[in-house]
């Protein structure tokens, strides 16, 4: 025998001695009756135990989603079998049934009484990552009421590992968002700022602010927004960007370069991210602001994000263009309407150009509801007061006044318009809210009441 083997094997005599007196001494302590506890072989069940007691759609457990998450103490084809023995048929309403998994209640119990926190913290990412994977291959525009209570349970049980749960629950949260489903996305979008603590990310908090919204609960909305914008405001500064006047682009750039912007020379990718930000957060909080009918407000906040959306993105993008509408529904409200309908002739000039309806569906869809909105409060206003009142400008420098009136062409008079108008409107409307949100949308639904009071509205007229 070599130096070499010969070392090998007195290496593993010593070890064998080691485990046989390790042995010994566990069976003095406890007795001959008392075996040393091991760790279970883990199953489909201790797998179950992280997950909601609700039914599991078995496209998390499918074998892509094993090949794709990789776990060595779950072999695919052990819990494939396991699986087809717990198989049943769930759904949601006006949804077919599809294929889950049931597990009894008590031995799901009973098996996550068997692990020790390690290999549950370890269970739950394992969980975590095969329900994100299922969540992203689901259909595009379903909310999945079938994923949201596992969703959740991992969110309050991710422990020291929270980001991929919270990266399913942000999946949840929007695609209940994006529904139009605000009421079962808000507890996802409170758990995810509540989770992260001082540390919730800003898009996180801005969520929770956008839904609150949704919901009708301006108050909240304002409170959670307030800060955020205080916080993305200090950002900007620490980076060096000023945001004094919140107007945009400097006269000079404006005369010096194309004047539809974007005006980003001087400014990184990083730059262009936080003041975008700011921007996003100011419209939000404007959206608050109107729902408690604070219209002077909620209008100078538009303002600001129409500036920072033009220097940023351009003035033909739809989130500017969007601003410029939301601001003339403000104005209208405080009856200005002579600058209602010139930041609705800008917004619709820019709109056509765009060409948004194959390219964004739901921006231009959202455009046109947003425009018939403004077009039938003018018609009932003027009707009930007469003349609207006006007010200058002022929030620009008078070069830049003088240009915006050269590019923005003769303002549409609002005495000229009729009921007929705003019930044309109103249907374009409701179709393109109807093909880009879907039929149960609350912005496919405003657009019908919006027509249907038009509609009324014509009729008695004189």
């Amino acid at each position: 025998m070599s130096d070499g083997a010969s070392w090998e094997a007195e290496a593993h005599d010593q070890a064998r001695i080691y485990q046989a007196a390790r042995d010994l001494h566990i069976t003095h302590q406890h007795g001959d009756d008392r075996a040393p506890r091991t760790a279970p072989r883990l199953s489909l069940r201790h797998l179950l135990s992280c997950f909601d007691e609700a039914p599991l759609p078995l496209s998390v457990l499918s074998a892509e989603a094993f090949a794709a998450v990789r776990m060595p103490e779950l072999p695919a084809e052990r819990v494939a079998a396991e699986a087809r023995e717990l198989t049943d048929r769930a759904g949601v309403a006006g949804e077919p049934p599809v294929p889950c998994v049931r597990a009894d209640a008590a031995a799901v119990a009973e098996s996550a009484r068997e692990l020790t926190d390690e290999v549950r913290a370890q269970l739950c990412g394992y969980a975590a990552a095969l329900l994100d994977h299922a969540l992203l291959r689901s259909p595009d525009g379903t909310a999945p009421d079938l994923f949201a209570p596992h969703a959740m349970a991992l969110l309050w049980r991710a422990g020291r590992e929270p980001s991929r749960a919270a990266t399913v629950a942000r999946r949840v949260r929007d695609a209940y968002a994006a529904a139009g489903r605000y009421e079962e996305g808000l507890p996802f979008a409170v758990r995810i700022v509540e989770s992260s603590g001082a540390g919730a990310e800003l898009g996180d908090v801005l969520a929770l602010g956008r839904i609150q919204v949704g919901c009708g609960d301006f108050g909240d909305a304002e409170a959670v927004l307030r800060p955020v914008l205080d916080r993305a405001e200090r950002e900007a500064g620490g980076r060096g960007l000023s945001l004094a006047g919140h107007t945009g682009p400097s006269i000079a750039e404006i005369f010096r370069e194309n004047a539809d912007g974007p005006f980003t020379g001087r400014l990184s990718p990083a730059d262009c991210h936080v003041l975008t930000q700011i921007a996003e957060v100011q419209h939000a909080l404007a959206d608050a602001l109107y729902g408690l009918r604070r219209y002077a407000e909620c209008e100078r906040l538009l303002h600001a994000a129409a500036g920072l959306r033009w220097r940023v993105q351009g003035a033909a993008h739809p989130a500017r263009l969007l601003a410029q509408l939301h601001r003339a529904r403000a104005l209208g409200q405080q009856r200005l309407w002579h600058e209602a309908f010139a930041l609705v002739h800008d917004a619709l000039t820019y709109r056509d150009r765009a060409e948004l309806e194959g390219d964004r569906p739901r921006d231009a869809a959202l455009l046109r509801l947003v425009h018939a909105e403004v077009t039938a409060a003018a018609v009932r206003s003027l009707r009930d007061e007469g003349a609207s009142r006006s007010r200058g400008v002022g929030m620009f420098p008078a070069p830049v006044v003088r240009f915006l009136d050269r590019t923005m062409g003769p303002h549409t008079r609002p005495e000229k318009l009729t009921w007929a108008d705003a019930v044309q409107l109103a249907g374009e409307a409701v179709r393109a809210c109807d093909r880009a949100f879907g039929a149960a949308h609350p912005h496919a639904r405003s657009a019908r009441t919006l027509l249907e009071q038009a509609r009324r509205e014509q009729g008695s007229a004189p």
